[in-house]
């Protein structure tokens, strides 16, 4: 049975996650190369801890041609380093999809994958349903809708807000809009909501809502999907990372399911 090189970019809360998985429960399947990170100390450590190199180069995670690279950065590392991945006839895992929401890079991306025989393989991160999603579009126009519940903490410091802060005491819908639009000004918080667009009625016409409730623990996602034969409802609610409120750690393990999923003989 085969084993497949992977390498993470990126040393964070999720990466980490990724990475320590990896290691313990699935290196029968995946080897990993190693670990580049903005910060070499944190790719270092995280390397130690689960082996491979800390890479201080793109460019040498290429040499080492893995079949696989893990992003787990954020949306402008994917556009800085994913055409120059694909383009090499390695495969690609984003965490990041956010940044797909742009046109222009999602056609570049699409056109590198064709002329190189790599592929873009997109966890369903903090979300799901998504085979339910794309099998009722198949069926019917419909249309779409996401709802993002989160405190105040998991999204302060987004470009919509302007520096200012949320209300610790009052609920307040602070967005409403389309994923396009929505991922511009919450670059850190509704990558969910754009993967959902991408499975379903695009980036321009899924709608978005973004609700700050003061006090609350988990973050919450509602998709609805209204057609003329089928209504569905997908309801995901996790408790955000510890290392990264603006984040869930099933994220991490969306990628866990996907890398499970490559090396299983049998997929769904």
């Amino acid at each position: 049975m085969k084993t497949y090189k992977l390498a993470i970019i990126g040393s964070g809360s999720l990466g980490s996650i990724i990475g320590k998985v990896v290691a313990k429960d699935l290196n029968k399947d995946f080897e990993i190369l190693g670990v580049l990170s903005g910060n070499l100390e944190n790719a270092i450590k995280l390397s130690d801890e689960i082996g491979g190199k800390a890479y201080k180069t793109l460019d040498e995670i290429i040499e080492d041609q893995p079949d696989y690279i893990i992003e787990a950065a954020s949306p402008d590392v994917f556009k800085e380093i994913g055409v120059k991945i694909l383009a090499n006839g390695i495969n690609l895992i984003p965490l990041s999809v956010g940044a797909l929401a742009d046109k222009v890079f999602y056609k570049q991306v699409e056109r590198t994958v064709l002329e190189n025989k790599s592929c873009v393989h997109v966890p369903s991160g903090a979300v799901g349903g998504f085979d339910v999603l794309r099998a009722a579009m198949a069926m019917d126009d419909a249309e779409v809708n996401i709802t993002t519940e989160k405190s105040p903490e998991s999204l302060n410091g987004a470009p919509f807000l302007e520096g200012r802060m949320l209300s610790e005491e009052n609920i307040e819908d602070i967005f409403s809009g389309s994923a396009m639009k929505a991922i511009a000004h919450f670059p850190k918080n509704v990558n969910v909501a754009v993967a959902t667009a991408l499975a379903t009625t695009g980036v321009e016409n899924t709608k978005v809502s973004i609700k700050s409730i003061p006090g609350y623990k988990s973050n919450k996602h509602k998709i609805k999907l209204m057609g003329e034969t089928v209504n569905i409802q997908v309801i995901i609610e996790t408790t955000p990372s510890e290392d990264n409120p603006k984040s869930s750690s099933l994220a991490a393990y969306s990628v866990i399911a996907l890398l499970k999923n490559l090396a299983a003989p049998i997929k769904f």
